[in-house]
Formats: C-alpha cells, sequence, structure tokens
C-alpha cells in the first residue's frame, strides 16, 4: 500500500484534505498532528498519527469529522493510529510540540484549569493530602511558588463540585494592592458573589454584596470595623440557610500571602465570624514566609491548631526519590494527553534526575524547565533533550526567580538580595560546594533572611534537622539554586551535593561548610 502525495491527489481528495486538516487545527490549537493519506484499492484512506494515541485522540478525532460536510471523502474514510517509526528528531514533532504548549497552559493552576477533565489530569500530591484537604475543617495550605498549593485546592473545590456541594473560589490576587480594612469588605463580597449555588437567594446575596462594595469605597475609615460586623450577621444568615450538614459550604481563597501580611489575619477573622459553627469552611492557600494567619496582639484570623490545622506540602529535597517519582508523574500525564508514551520517549533517566534537581522538587519549575529545555535543544538540532539543555534553561530561570524576590518579598527586596549575594559568595567561590550548613535560630534576622530565600526557591533545604557537633546544635543543610552556578565560567569547579536526587548520609551532611 502506497502513500499519495499531496501532487499525486485529485482536486477532490486535495480539497477533502483541507477541510479536515483545518478541522483538526482547531482542535489542536493550531497545531497540526502528523498524517498520510493511503492509496487503498477502494479509494483514498486518512491516517493521524501518533507516537501514541490515547482515548482523547480518537474522541477528538470523532469530533473533527463530524464538522465535516457530508460530500467529504474522509468523512467515513480517516482513522488515528499509532506511528510505526519513531522519527530521528523526536523534538520536532508535533507531539512535543503539543507538550510545551499544554506545558506552558498548566503552569497557573485556578478553578477553572482541566474543566470537565481535572480528575484525569490530575496527579496526586507527595504529601497524599487528598484525602485530608477535603474533610470538614478549616485548612492553611502551605509551600513555595509552584509546590501544589492551587492545585490541591482545585482538587478539594472540584470534589465539591463533583458532590453538589455549595463553594466559592477566590484568587487573593485581585487584592494584592489593597493596604486597609476596606480589602476585608471586597474580599467578603467576591465570596458571596462567587458562590456556586445561590438557590432562591440571588436578591440578598447581591444586596449584601453591594453594601459590602460601598463600604470598601468609603472614605471613612474609622467605623468601617462596625459596618463591617453587622455585615457578617447578614452573611452568616444567609449561608446558613445555603450550606447544610450534609451540603457544607467551602470557601476557597487562593494565594492569601499576596495580601499585606497586616490585613491577612483580618480577612480570616471575619470570614471565620460568619463561617464557624455554620457548616462553613475556609481552606487558604500561601506561601509560609509571608503569610500570618493570626494576629496574637488583637486575637483575631485563624489560629492553629485551634481554628485550623496547617498542611505543609513543600518537602524540597528532603524526600527526593518521591519527588522525582511526583514530578515524572506530571510529566508523563501531560505527555501522554498530547500523544507521546511518556516523559522518557524524550529524555534519559539522567536528564530527569537533573531536572528534580534543578527544580528543587517544585513541580512546577520542572514543568517550566522542562518545556525550555525543549526549546534550548530544539535550537541546536537536539534529537532528544539533554543534560546541557536543563542545565541552561535552570540558569535562564534564575533571572525570573530574581524578578520574583520583588513581588513576593514584603518589602526586604534589598535585604534579600544582599543575603543572596552572601549565600553565592560563599558556595560559588569561597567553598566551591553548592550545599551548606545553618544554624537553625528563627531569632536571628540572617536565619529568616535565608528561610524567606528558600520560600523564593532560589535557596532550598536538604535536610531539616542536622546536628554536627555537640548535642542540642541544631543546623538544617540548605542548597543554592543550581542557576545561580550553571552556565558561570567561574563555577565550573562547584561541587554538586548532592549530584542526584538521593538522601544525603548524616556523614555526608555533617561535613557540609557552615554559613554563618
Amino acid at each position: 500500500m502506497t502513500v499519495l502525495s499531496p501532487s499525486e491527489m485529485d482536486p477532490t481528495t486535495s480539497s477533502a484534505l483541507t477541510e479536515v486538516l483545518a478541522a483538526y487545527s482547531k482542535e489542536y490549537g493550531g497545531i497540526q498532528p502528523d498524517y498520510k493519506v493511503l492509496n487503498r484499492p477502494d479509494g483514498p484512506f486518512l491516517v493521524f498519527e501518533f507516537a501514541l494515541p490515547g482515548e482523547r485522540h480518537f474522541r477528538i478525532h470523532n469530533a473533527a469529522i463530524d464538522r465535516l460536510s457530508e460530500q467529504n471523502i474522509f468523512r467515513y474514510r480517516s482513522s488515528v493510529g499509532r506511528r510505526k517509526i519513531a522519527p530521528a528528531n523526536r523534538l520536532q514533532m508535533p507531539e512535543t510540540r503539543m507538550l510545551t504548549k499544554e506545558i506552558s497552559e498548566s503552569l497557573t493552576i485556578d478553578q477553572h484549569s482541566f474543566g470537565d477533565e481535572f480528575f484525569n489530569r490530575y496527579t496526586a500530591s507527595v504529601t497524599d493530602f487528598e484525602q485530608v484537604v477535603t474533610a470538614r475543617s478549616n485548612y492553611l495550605l502551605y509551600g513555595r511558588r509552584g509546590a501544589g498549593k492551587s492545585s490541591l485546592l482545585a482538587y478539594a473545590m472540584h470534589v465539591a463540585k463533583r458532590n453538589g456541594d455549595p463553594f466559592s473560589w477566590v484568587a487573593m490576587q485581585a487584592f494584592a494592592r489593597g493596604r486597609d480594612i476596606g480589602v476585608v469588605a471586597e474580599v467578603c463580597a467576591e465570596i458571596l458573589n462567587g458562590i456556586s449555588d445561590k438557590r432562591n437567594f440571588g436578591e440578598e446575596i447581591a444586596s449584601i454584596a453591594k453594601s459590602l462594595d460601598d463600604l470598601a469605597e468609603r472614605s471613612e475609615r474609622d467605623d468601617i470595623s462596625r459596618s463591617l460586623d453587622r455585615e457578617m450577621l447578614k452573611i452568616r444568615r444567609v449561608i446558613s440557610r445555603i450550606a447544610t450538614q450534609e451540603k457544607p459550604f467551602t470557601i476557597f481563597l487562593d494565594d492569601l500571602h499576596v495580601v499585606a501580611q497586616e490585613l491577612q489575619p483580618h480577612v480570616l477573622g471575619y470570614i471565620y465570624k460568619f463561617s464557624r459553627g455554620n457548616n462553613c469552611y475556609i481552606k487558604a492557600s500561601g506561601i509560609d514566609q509571608f503569610s500570618r494567619a493570626w494576629d496574637n496582639e488583637l486575637q483575631t484570623g485563624l489560629q492553629v491548631p485551634g481554628d485550623a490545622v496547617q498542611l505543609h506540602l513543600d518537602r524540597n529535597l528532603t524526600q527526593p526519590q518521591k519527588s522525582k517519582e511526583h514530578i515524572v508523574g506530571i510529566l508523563d500525564s501531560h505527555a501522554q494527553f498530547c500523544g507521546l508514551p511518556d516523559i522518557s520517549y524524550l529524555s534519559g533517566d539522567d536528564v530527569l534526575s537533573r531536572l528534580v534537581l534543578v527544580a528543587a522538587g517544585v513541580p512546577r519549575d520542572a514543568m517550566s524547565l522542562f518545556s525550555k529545555a525543549i526549546s534550548k535543544a530544539s535550537a541546536k538540532s537536539q534529537r532528544r533533550v539533554s543534560l546541557t539543555s536543563v542545565n541552561i534553561a535552570a540558569s535562564d530561570m534564575a533571572e525570573e526567580k530574581l524578578k520574583e524576590i520583588d513581588v513576593d518579598s514584603g518589602g526586604t527586596t534589598l535585604e534579600l538580595r544582599g543575603m543572596l549575594e552572601e549565600v553565592i559568595e560563599f558556595c560559588v567561590k569561597r567553598n566551591r560546594k553548592n550545599a551548606f550548613l545553618m544554624r537553625s535560630d528563627y531569632g536571628n534576622l540572617r536565619f529568616n533572611l535565608v528561610q524567606k530565600l528558600v520560600a523564593l526557591r532560589v535557596v532550598h533545604i536538604l535536610n531539616e534537622g542536622v546536628t554536627p557537633g555537640r548535642a542540642g546544635e541544631r543546623f538544617i543543610a540548605l542548597m543554592l539554586d543550581y542557576g545561580f552556578y550553571f552556565g558561570l565560567r567561574a563555577a565550573r569547579s562547584v561541587e554538586l551535593i548532592p549530584a542526584k536526587p538521593v538522601e544525603l548520609s548524616a556523614k555526608e551532611l555533617r561535613f557540609l561548610p557552615r554559613f554563618e
């Protein structure tokens, strides 16, 4: 059986093919899968080829041909098949281009991500918090950028949606610039407006939301607190009629840390006024070092453990093998979604191990780095993703992380940049090792600054409890981000610790240089 080239097709066949390709391109966001037109004895037959097609690709095929005209010869003479021979350059395959597009669209997770396919696309967290976070309790989810906080919140939200339970999702980024109590009114209005099932209370909810919006606009700020208290009573009454023991109401607050720290306890405290004992639960995410759930002086907010449970998602490299399994699992899921067997089809195990270290176990960083590495490797005409391309991508990402310091630093940008320069000098120039020890002392300003560098993903935790000297001396083992020494001529001799995603022994940890 031969394959028809475009020049061998008659006008009718060529026109029919053009119509099919247009329909396919629309389904795949402008990316055209490989195809061939077979010259069968009974006429031409169109086959779209993938490295390993899945159920999704057959579904998309059926949707595409359903839109074809009845006269199109390929409406009933086309199918999806597996590519018999892998191309020499796998990075130039349409499936690989689909993967980079898919990754870019998945880097920021919100309530709308993955749509109806959420549970098919979701990869469970390393910490296995899925069953915990859906419980009827208040939760504070902490982790660095990209650690999976929003994904876990979205999981809980989709469970509520599947169960028919009422909920409201608030992206706190919208309130990042607010500096006064008016933010509380705006957040509460957003909660009301976002309720998934208002039932017969739409007008009442809209009225309360408008009152809250009016409060937020007041120029006289002194009496807002008293007015807010009255509005909280109204919200409590309406929530009591929406939420039941069988159908609890959940409030999802994504990225609480972007709100001014002094306001965060107020936001949580006011919401708690109408949620406590009302079949209503708060589930909030944030970066631990930039979050403040409780104000001890004012006695407001959510106090742990009495009012809420803390969940820490970010294991950094303290569980490197689990981190690798998790990241490879996420990449496998995206690869299979795009018609690839798995992510190893594009890279070797050594590359994936390096990816985990470079990303320090942070899933979103790993996905972003892998996408960038594909571009780097492709530009050099490499056939698969290489260690070099991952290293170069890490160096580029370091610049992006530096910019994020200005966004997330909470007014300590200069101090953090200064501390980072000290760490780089200590690791790269003085000791030629990328890892070091630092005494655990939360009363020490320098230690707290390094902890914020951890939150900003420029320094990473290897082990949280090291005792290199006498009993009672507790240190933390840390690693400078790869991006700050890879690609630098002066840093080529830096010893990589660890060189692979494995836990370091106690002996290896004790002999790391101490950063004072």
